[in-house]
């Protein structure tokens, strides 16, 4: 069986583009039906929302000031670097 599928896995790689679309789920087998696992997802995630919290603490830091603005946008200034710096992405 694994012969078999080696075979195949090795046809489909002379095959043509309409070939290698029907033989992709012999290439999955072939490989041991692991599926790939996405990864940096919640940084990415975390990044957008410091994008986003960033501006607004700035804002709310230069209208009304205080701590609590301050502490908000240093935060969202952390999650923008840890998105920027995700070893994952």
């Amino acid at each position: 069986m694994q012969q078999q599928l080696r075979q195949a896995v090795a046809r489909a790689t002379t095959a043509g583009p309409r070939q290698q679309a029907a033989l992709r789920p012999v290439r999955h087998a072939a490989s041991g039906g692991q599926a790939a696992q996405e990864v940096g997802l919640g940084t990415t995630v975390l990044g957008v929302l410091g994008l986003v919290v960033g501006p607004v603490a700035l804002l709310g830091l230069l209208i009304w000031g205080g701590p609590v603005w301050a502490t908000l946008a240093a935060l969202a200034a952390l999650a923008v670097l840890v998105a920027y710096l995700d070893p994952f992405r």
